[in-house]
């Protein structure tokens, strides 16, 4: 197995390897999780987009995850065809819908974190949350550095 020297850099590393994997197993679990609730991983991904951050144009989203606007639009559209999601005039673009939550949006999306937070719970008990907060501000610095990269190779 390789083990470079200890660095700075391996520990940069060894984060950047633990995200994929820890993506994967919460998407395992929350496929159990949610799975009674109607919506899909890209969906939920895209309510709690919304929910956060809240109304956005497709283009506004895609940038922020960063992946195209062809890809986010379906996703949109069949939020809005659930009746989680609505689209307004945009006073800013004509063409660019604002897309934001409806009340029954809002409602699973307090369902999604409900649930998130219960097992979240159980986490935390074991791990600590100073690590748990440190490990977000680390993950912070480090996408907002990627992002000043994306935007530099544009």
């Amino acid at each position: 197995m390789y083990d470079p020297d200890p660095s700075p850099e391996r520990d940069v590393l060894a984060t950047i390897n633990e995200i994929p994997r820890a993506f994967f197993r919460l998407s395992a679990i929350a496929e159990s999780l949610f799975a009674d609730l109607g919506v899909g991983p890209a969906e939920r991904g895209i309510l709690r987009d919304l929910f956060i951050e809240g109304e956005a144009t497709a283009p506004d989203m895609a940038r922020r995850k960063p992946v195209t606007r062809q890809s986010i639009q379906p996703v949109l559209d069949g939020l809005v065809a659930k009746g989680f999601v609505r689209t307004v005039d945009n006073p800013r673009h004509k063409r660019s819908k604002l897309y934001s939550l409806t009340q029954a949006g809002v409602t699973r999306c307090v369902e999604l974190q409900t649930r998130e937070l219960a097992v979240i719970r159980e986490m935390i008990g074991d791990i600590g949350e100073k690590d748990f907060a440190a490990a977000a501000a680390a993950l912070r610095a480090m996408n907002s550095r990627l992002d000043e990269k994306i935007s530099q190779a544009r």
